[in-house]
Parts: structure tokens; C-alpha cells; sequence
């Protein structure tokens, strides 16, 4: 039986239901901390995503006033479909957290996280630490789902060391959830080993809310076996240095060389545009990297950038195309760079209001 605050017809809707998206087709670009920041969500979306979900934000923190989670979370100008992940372990601290981003924000979701296996996540009881107490799980749910006017979803995984999500699932369901996305591999094989979808779908029949699965979906044959099976598709790992993975996926051609120049040219200058400068660069070198690796370069020169000149040079010494090309600028997916993020980043403590 479902929630009673679950009511569909409640909603402050900024995007179409959930099952709506999925029967239009195209996957969803899964929360991944470090990369799902604004300006990889927007070449995302405009490559055929069908939404994107943010960083995970700790409930905690931001329940406590600490203002970093909203920098992490801001959506870009004109982004009106974000996803807002949390991670939290109690049921107050959840629903402060959301108050405090949905009147930031206005996002068109929030996702509770509940398949992080990271031992820092893991030890202040949250991420896949939930899927041991499923009344906890729905509790926070509940929570979320009754302190904001838009839809929960929850992200989970097969188990903590073996497949047994179903009861899990079924509590959060019956406490408000509107979807659940499951990576088809237990917390113990954290990423190794191949996804079960077989199992992904056997949680889906038992259950009256899209599914999504995630794991291993990298080409239009792996997403065309997902989605026969009934299931919504989400993509992770594969998306990074690859945000055209989207239109892939749907029978899209590659990109060219110069097309992968140019997304990686974009996603570098919005990167420093939203982050206030160059000396954020080394936190994308990992996606940087992924970009020359697609094309068969050596990951040497990008995981050492730390300017855009630097960037420049590597893909002129590697392939032999600049990035200042008009041939490559016109291939750029944006005519705009993104501004600074406009949230705050400053910590501050307070106690939680009651």
C-alpha cells in the first residue's frame, strides 16, 4: 500500500512523470560524485538524456547550515529538470535538507541514496548502510516526500553482499518513492563483476513503479536488451568523457575527432566559468583523460592540465586538431559559457530546527 503522501496529483511538476520520460525513450544519467556537476549535466541533456541526477549532498550537513551542499547541487541557468540526490541516515535531517534545496532550487525531484559503498558514507549509516534497515529507508523517504511538493525516487543496489533488495525496495515504494533506480551489482562488488539485470528485473515485477537499471549499458544493443525487458535504463561510468553516449544509445552515430575536441573544449570552459577558474581544472582531469582515451591518445598530457592553454596543447600535440579551429568551434554544442555558480560555499554549524 502506498503512502498516502504520495498523492501524484500534488506535484510541483518541473519535468513529466517519470514513466512518462522513460516511454519516450532514452537513458538517465546516474549520480556520480565528482562528475555529475552542472556543467557535465548540461552536455548530458543536450546529448539525449532523459534527466539528469546530481551529485549526492549530504542531509547532515546541510540541515546543520552548512552551505557547500548547495554549491554542489545548484543547478546551471535554464536547467529545469535537475534530479537532487541526498544522502542521508535520518529521517528530520532528510527532510530539512530538502526544504532547504527545493527553496533554493525549485528541483524537479529528489533522490534518496541507498547504494554508496564508500566507508565515510557507510559509517554515519547512509548510502547502502540503508538497505539493512528498510523501515529507516522508508522512513526517510516519507520524510522527503511529505516536507516538499515534488516527486522522491530512490537509488539503490541488488544487496549489501548478495541479491536481496526486493523488501527494501517494497518499503520505500509503499512510503512514497516514484521510482527506483538499481545498480545490478551488490555493495561488496562495489564495481566489479557484471551487472545483474535478471535480478533488476525480478524486482521490477514486484513492484508498481518504474524501474530503472544501471550497470554496464555502454551501446544501443545493451540499452535495446534493458529496455525489452521493461526496464528504464541508467548510465553512469560510460558517460564519462562520453556525454554523447546519449545519442549513441539511440542509434546515434560517433562522434568525430573534432566533435570530441570540441565537447571536451566546452566542458573545460564551463568548468572553469562554474567554478570561478582555472584552478578547478584538476578536478575534470579524470573526465579529460576519458575524452583522449576515446580517441586512442595517451592519458599523460590531461590528467596534468591545469590551465586551458595546457588542454589546447594536448589535443594539438596528441591529434593534431586545435581547438580554436573554426571547424571545431563550430562543432561546439553551446554558444554560451556557463557563469560562476551562484551558491554559497561557506560552512557555517547550527542546530537543527525542530
Amino acid at each position: 500500500m502506498r503512502h498516502p503522501a504520495a498523492d501524484p496529483g500534488r506535484y510541483t511538476r518541473a519535468m513529466p512523470p517519470f514513466e512518462t520520460l522513460l516511454a519516450a525513450g532514452g537513458a538517465a544519467l546516474a549520480p556520480m560524485a565528482g562528475y555529475t556537476d552542472a556543467p557535465f549535466r548540461r552536455l548530458a541533456r543536450h546529448y539525449g538524456a532523459a534527466w539528469a541526477v546530481s551529485e549526492m549532498v549530504s542531509a547532515r550537513a546541510l540541515a546543520l547550515g552548512d552551505d557547500t551542499g548547495l554549491a554542489i547541487s545548484a543547478p546551471h541557468p535554464g536547467e529545469r529538470s535537475v534530479v537532487l540526490q541526498l544522502f542521508a541516515g535520518d529521517p528530520a535531517e532528510a527532510a530539512a535538507a530538502a526544504r532547504r534545496l527545493h527553496a533554493a532550487f525549485a528541483p524537479a525531484a529528489f533522490d534518496l541514496n541507498m547504494g554508496c559503498p564508500v566507508r565515510k558514507v557507510v559509517q554515519r549509516g547512509c548510502g547502502v548502510e540503508l538497505m539493512r534497515d528498510p523501515g529507516r529507508a522508508a522512513a526517510i523517504v516519507a520524510a522527503i516526500d511529505a516536507a516538499v511538493p515534488v516527486p522522491v525516487t530512490v537509488k539503490t543496489r541488488l544487496g549489501l553482499d548478495r541479491a536481496a533488495a526486493r523488501e527494501v525496495v517494497a518499503a520505500v515504494v509503499a512510503a512514497g518513492a516514484v521510482a527506483v533506480a538499481i545498480h545490478g551489482r551488490t555493495a561488496a562488488q562495489k564495481y566489479g563483476g557484471e551487472a545483474d539485470w535478471d535480478a533488476i528485473a525480478e524486482i521490477a515485477a514486484a513492484v508498481d513503479v518504474p524501474v530503472i537499471g544501471s550497470g554496464d549499458v555502454a551501446d544501443a544493443r545493451d540499452y535495446q536488451r534493458a529496455r525489452a525487458r521493461g526496464l528504464g535504463v541508467m548510465v553512469a561510468r560510460a558517460a564519462l568523457g562520453r556525454p554523447w553516449v546519449f545519442r549513441e544509445l539511440l542509434g546515434g552515430g560517433a562522434p568525430s575527432p573534432e566533435e570530441v575536441v570540441a565537447v571536451s573544449w566546452r566542458h573545460a570552459r564551463d568548468h572553469v566559468g562554474w567554478y570561478g577558474g582555472e584552478r578547478a581544472l584538476p578536478r575534470l582531469r579524470v573526465q579529460l583523460a576519458a575524452y583522449a582515451e576515446r580517441l586512442g591518445l595517451d592519458r599523460g598530457p590531461f590528467v596534468r592540465v591545469a590551465a586551458l592553454d595546457h588542454l589546447a596543447d594536448a589535443w594539438r600535440a596528441g591529434i593534431g586538431i586545435d581547438p580554436a579551429d573554426p571547424r571545431v568551434a563550430a562543432l561546439d554544442p553551446f554558444r554560451d559559457t556557463l557563469p560562476r555558480c551562484p551558491a554559497p560555499r561557506r560552512r557555517r554549524q547550527r542546530q537543527l530546527a525542530a
